[in-house]
């Protein structure tokens, strides 16, 4: 009697097929930069729900200040664009990322979006030519100052949603910021919510887990001079 052999091993996929190694291993990295992003963004929703249940005042308060900013519209543009929410709610909810992790990976890029909003007098000397220069140098000026202000305008607006109460007693003024969430407290956050709360939840959790790091970064002098 004959015996049929067992099956051969299943093949490594990335020894056959058109795809070379490379492109196993690029596509692997950008796998992880997708799972990355998914995460995240959870993480994010979640924090923006807690904030929501939690203090409903404030939230709104938040989000009626930051919606008729462009980076508030120009987000949920590229959130619709990119289908961000069927990447978010596909599959079973990714595990919470740590709030170090977060605030991290946003430390550069607010460092950078901070000194480019620095006042910079000499700036007119770039445009070469005297009579040019002169020319341009009070619409220059004007327009420097006018953009400045209104960066340290809604600097300043979120520092002050997102800063301390400015009462020693803690009686009045803004609520303060909830404390970081970290391992022990991080299972409690409430699952994200699908649907219309989800980009508001994300952009909430957003200013409520990097309130402190924009908030370091606000401007000292918030009435700057022409």
């Amino acid at each position: 009697m004959t015996t049929t052999p067992p099956p051969p091993p299943p093949a490594d996929p990335t020894a056959t097929g058109p795809l070379t190694p490379t492109d196993h291993r690029a596509l692997a990295f950008l796998g992880h930069v997708n799972g990355s992003l998914r995460q995240c963004l959870c993480t994010l929703a979640r924090h923006g729900v807690a904030l929501r249940r939690a203090t409903p005042e404030r939230a709104r308060i938040l989000l009626d200040t930051v919606r008729p900013w462009p980076l508030y519209k120009g987000g949920q543009f590229l959130f619709d664009l990119m289908e961000w929410e069927d990447l978010m709610v596909d599959g079973d909810p990714p595990p919470v990322m740590p709030t170090e992790r977060i605030v991290s990976a946003c430390t550069l890029p607010v460092q950078l979006i901070a000194a480019a909003t620095q006042e910079a007098p000499g700036m007119t000397k770039l445009v070469p030519g005297q009579r040019t220069t002169a020319a341009l140098d009070l619409p220059l000026r004007l327009l420097a100052t006018t953009a400045r202000s209104t960066l340290l305008g809604a600097a300043q607006d979120l520092t002050d949603l997102l800063g301390p109460s400015a009462t020693p007693d803690g009686d009045a003024g803004y609520a303060t910021d909830p404390e970081p969430v970290t391992d022990d407290t991080v299972t409690e956050l409430p699952p994200l919510e699908a649907g219309f709360y989800l980009y508001e939840d994300i952009a909430l959790g957003a200013l409520s887990v990097l309130g402190p790091l924009l908030a370091d970064h606000a401007p000292t002098d918030p009435a700057p001079s022409a």
